[in-house]
């Protein structure tokens, strides 16, 4: 017994963990041998435990598959919160497109041996209300007597909440005169508490703010029906200000703040700092000042905003060139509360060094200054980070010598003694004026005499100001001295060489680079695929950038949607269209699917090849653009060796089977997650249609096919179509092109 105990939390954990790696059908699998298991049997306990771990990925559709399944076999009774959480996360999945999920969970509240409760219905009801079934949520209300279960105030509020989805705003607010606030009126002692009372009018407020109907809100301000069902006032007003910060309306929050102060009812400071920092982060014009206002109108009741408001309202007020303003919320900040809560001086520094960041935006460093003079006026010592953030504004506008005479004054003591990030940014602010020599002396002079040993960071500012000076031996060097000082490279190391060596010219010392460097470390990712890529094509070496992506695919290694984007934009660039095609089909090969770049690449391909076909009957002009010959889409070569696939489709038609292909692909890859949504690539609304547009005699049919329970559990055919070598591919477009120029 003791072994079993000691394995329980393993198992749990080891659910967890597939969870929460995208293999929730391997968890189910796992979890579904361990119930049909005859030689081990769980508890109850145990295998509701599970039963709540699988709910948590979030793919209902797979819990209640295996529910199904186990149905007969397992000894255990499903408890009635992991009834209540299926039923929530299939009624929350479903959509009006989709309907089957509420349908199916509507179903499993019909087979639950277990006696539903008012949080089943209440699954249920929310369903069909977010889905404007004001029928459905009727009769579901119907039904919850013959069950032994009064409809609550909270449960009526959804047949509301179903005729606003439904654009029905007269119908619902009728509903809530008739209905609503005369049931809670009438609801006394212990038929229902105040928690459902104020939990009914929440929802009815979150309802009417989710589907836009802002004017409602602001009516029910003003006449304050909710008074009926003795709902306090406090508890309204915040909702509204909750309600409307959640759809985005901190200006009509703001509204509601103004008719509290009519009734002589102050805000709470937690619902007027939401209200405040959603002004400053809002795109709405007007909302910082707007803040700003309300900032110093909350003085009166004792509002002072948080110290990441703060933060938030004083870079905005910079970025918007209103400095004076950003001084003022700075002033009030440091001003005490009381005459006993003076911030101390940690707080202040920090709000010093909020306000100094701030004003990068400016672009004034001797705004920074200022605001240091008046630190030392105030006798608030400035820490390392007050004079890093002084020292980044100089050498920002290109003051790399005052930067410079600031840092001496920290040496010689005026000031906090200075740390890396201190001589960071002066080589960075040296390397961006071209002072490489200024630069190459704080690293190698300077920071030795003060004993501070420059990391991984200073190093790639110095690599990366040195290749873009075009000073490739001397920073070459510098990697020599990474190595003698124990300084390991990363990944942002390997882009910059790379990159650096590529807008050099010199390919073969980046191709020593990756087999010498880069590749036996195994410190490389998107980044550095990116940059040899983008090398590789700008010194037109398409053919060998196409060698080494299926190098690295063979290797193990998948690069990102960007590399393929790069390659694929190149392809295009030279008329190669079949082989831009063939980029995108080795790409979905791969699990990846094409984003909105690459489709905007190919239309834009299409676009010019149309262009160039209208125009190829045109005489040429003398005063030709060698821009725009560069650009200029090469026509469609012989197709006599071309690929099988393509033989029967011109470029507008592949197009459309490539995304076509696409989309099936996606349904093919996440088969065994029916109830996951579809990816904003989808790009034809009648794809959508066919996926989701299904009964419920066709939902189960897929199911079945889907899953499959054998002694092994859930188990899935996976099929991996076999790659043709894209290489090859690339030779044969280049070597048909070159045919077609001569």
């Amino acid at each position: 017994m003791m072994a079993a105990a000691a394995a329980q939390p393993d198992l749990g954990g080891l659910v967890d963990a597939l969870c929460a790696s995208g293999r929730s059908a391997e968890a189910h699998r796992r979890v579904a041998l361990l119930l049909s298991s005859s030689s081990r049997h769980l508890d109850g306990r145990t295998a509701n435990g599970l039963l709540r771990r699988l709910l948590r990925a979030g793919t209902p559709l797979l819990t209640l598959r295996l529910l199904q399944a186990a149905a007969g076999a397992a000894p255990f009774a499903v408890s009635l919160p992991n009834h209540n959480r299926l039923l929530a996360h299939l009624s929350s999945s479903s959509s009006a497109a989709a309907p089957w999920p509420l349908l199916l969970a509507h179903r499993h509240l019909l087979r639950m041996r277990a006696p539903p409760d008012a949080a089943s219905y209440g699954a249920l009801l929310g369903g069909y209300a977010s889905l404007a079934d004001a029928r459905a949520v009727h009769n579901l209300l119907d039904e919850m007597p013959r069950r032994d279960l009064a409809p609550s105030s909270l449960a009526r509020s959804f047949l509301i909440k179903a005729f606003l989805r439904g654009r029905d705003v007269a119908g619902a607010m009728d509903l809530a005169e008739t209905h609503l606030w005369p049931a809670t009126e009438r609801t006394r002692g212990d038929e229902e508490d105040q928690g459902t009372k104020n939990a009914a009018f929440a929802h009815l407020l979150q309802s009417l703010c989710a589907e836009g109907f802002f004017h409602v809100v602001f009516h029910v301000a003003d006449e304050m029906p909710q008074r009926r069902c003795r709902v306090p006032d406090e508890f309204v007003y915040a909702q509204m200000v909750d309600s409307l910060c959640r759809a985005g309306q901190h200006h009509g929050a703001s509204r509601i703040v103004y008719v509290m102060g009519k009734r002589g009812v102050c805000p709470s400071t937690v619902s007027y700092n939401c209200i405040v920092h959603g002004l400053c982060t809002s795109q709405k014009p007007g909302g910082r000042l707007r803040a700003y206002q309300l900032v110093m109108e909350g003085v009166h009741f004792g509002y002072r905003p948080r110290e990441v408001t703060y933060k938030v309202l004083v870079e905005e007020l910079c970025r918007e060139k209103e400095v004076a303003k950003a001084k003022d919320v700075l002033e009030l900040m440091l001003q005490p509360h009381c005459a006993y809560d003076k911030p101390d001086d940690e707080t202040r520094t920090r709000l010093y060094n909020m306000f100094l960041g701030a004003l990068h935006a400016v672009e004034n460093p001797s705004e920074q200054l200022g605001v240091l003079m008046s630190m030392l006026q105030e006798e608030c010592a400035p820490d390392v980070i007050t004079m890093n953030t002084v020292v980044h504004g100089f050498c920002k506008v290109g003051r790399a010598q005052e930067a410079r005479r600031i840092l001496d004054d920290m040496i010689n003591g005026k000031f906090c003694p200075p740390d890396v990030v201190t001589f960071t940014t002066l080589i960075s602010g040296y390397l961006d004026v071209g002072e490489h020599a200024e630069a190459l002396n704080v690293l190698h002079t300077l920071m030795p005499r003060r004993r501070c040993s420059p990391n991984i960071v200073t190093y790639n500012s110095v690599l990366k100001g040195l290749f873009c000076l075009g000073l490739v031996d001397s920073a070459m060097q510098v990697i020599d001295e990474m190595k003698l000082n124990n300084v390991v490279a990363d990944s942002v190391t390997h882009t910059v060489v790379i990159k650096g060596l590529c807008d050099a010219g010199q390919l073969e010392k980046a191709k020593g680079f990756w087999d010498n460097v880069v590749w036996p470390s195994g410190i490389h990712d998107g980044y550095v695929y990116s940059a040899i890529f983008r090398g590789l094509c700008k010194l037109g070496k398409l053919e060998q950038a196409c060698d080494f992506l299926y190098e690295l695919v063979d290797s193990g290694v998948f690069p990102g949607v960007v590399c393929y984007n790069i390659l694929v934009d190149t392809a295009c660039k030279q008329g190669m269209k079949k082989l831009a095609y063939q980029l995108v089909k080795e790409m979905r090969r791969n699990g990846l699917s094409p984003d909105a770049v690459t489709w905007r690449i190919l239309d834009k391909l299409h676009l010019y090849g149309n262009e160039e076909h209208g125009k190829e009957h045109r005489p040429p002009t003398c005063n030709m653009d060698q821009s725009s010959g560069d650009d200029r889409v090469e026509p469609l070569i012989s197709t006599k060796n071309e690929i099988p696939s393509l033989l029967s489709l011109s470029s507008s038609e592949y197009l459309d089977e490539v995304r076509k292909n696409n989309n099936d692909g996606k349904v093919e890859q996440v088969g065994y997650l029916p109830d996951t949504t579809e990816s904003s690539s989808d790009l034809t609304e009648s794809a959508k249609g066919k996926d989701y547009l299904m009964d419920n005699a066709a939902l189960e049919t897929t199911i079945d096919k889907v899953y499959t329970i054998k002694d092994d559990g859930l188990t899935k055919q996976d099929k991996q179509p076999s790659r043709e070598s894209l290489s090859a591919v690339a030779r044969k477009e280049l070597l048909e092109s070159k045919e077609h120029h001569i």
